[in-house]
């Protein structure tokens, strides 16, 4: 079964980027940097499962899985190669997949990567992940803490507010299960070291993130091919805070890399 999925075709001969939405999102999160990318790129946005019209899976391992599905759907619209873009737990989905199919990537941007939380983030998150609380709480109460000390400020209201909208459709069993995936995010950093990979990548965050700058910062001074974009007075999820801001970024990164394809691709000829 194929995850939903929407597409936006330009040129033939135009790179694809796909497009990886956060946790309780789903494609429709990305409409800024819709209008910004179609021109010069095909799209392919994707909603993982349990979000927006993807269906849920029996499946405990959500991130091998969506992993597997991503590359199914490439197969299926028959996208050999492409550029990822993603935001908060899509960064960690994409990370996945580059583990996995790292030939399948040409770059990689990640807007408010997620990896290690503080520590006392990680302590709540093992709290409300726990069993008990799981049993006695509904999932939307310990979502909702988790959005306003993620995105405590006030101009971080407008994707606070699209954060926890979005995850009232999610559901309990798909929440809990892309929960465990983020609480984790660390555990993929460390395979990234054990297994590095040679792909560029942006890391876009702002200067506000306060709960995963700190991480990002230390794990992009350790990887190949990889520098970090901050942005000023911006919180976690950057893409819908200071979109203009955000695609000026990306899409000079993405122009630069490709005419560094192109200049490989004469060399080679």
């Amino acid at each position: 079964m194929l995850l939903n999925f929407q597409t936006y075709e330009s040129k033939p001969y135009h790179d694809w980027i796909v497009l990886f939405h956060g946790l309780g999102g789903n494609h429709t999160i990305f409409h800024k940097q819709i209008e910004a990318f179609k021109q010069d790129y095909n799209l392919l946005c994707v909603d993982f499962p349990g979000h927006g019209d993807s269906p849920s899976f029996d499946c405990r391992d959500y991130l091998s899985l969506t992993a597997g599905k991503v590359i199914e759907l490439m197969d299926h619209l028959r996208i050999e190669r492409a550029h990822f873009v993603g935001v908060s737990l899509g960064t960690i989905v994409m990370q996945e997949v580059s583990l996995k199919h790292s030939h399948r990537i040409q770059s990689m941007v990640l807007a408010g990567a997620a990896s290690r939380w503080l520590k006392w983030g990680e302590m709540l998150g093992k709290l409300t992940l726990s069993r008990p609380v799981r049993a006695l709480l509904p999932y939307m109460v310990p979502y909702s803490i988790f959005a306003f000390l993620l995105l405590p400020r006030k101009n971080h209201r407008k994707s606070r507010a699209i954060f926890i909208r979005e995850a009232f459709k999610l559901g309990k069993d798909d929440y809990h299960k892309w929960g465990f995936v983020a609480r984790d995010a660390y555990k993929t950093y460390q395979r990234l070291r054990q297994k590095p990979n040679c792909i560029p990548k942006l890391y876009v965050s702002g200067s506000e993130d306060h709960m995963f700058l700190k991480g990002i910062r230390r794990h992009v001074k350790k990887e190949e091919l990889a520098d970090l974009e901050i942005i000023n007075n911006c919180g976690h999820v950057c893409n819908i805070e200071q979109p203009d801001t955000f695609n000026k970024k990306a899409t000079a990164f993405l122009k630069q890399i490709g005419r560094i394809e192109k200049k490989q691709n004469a060399d080679a000829m």
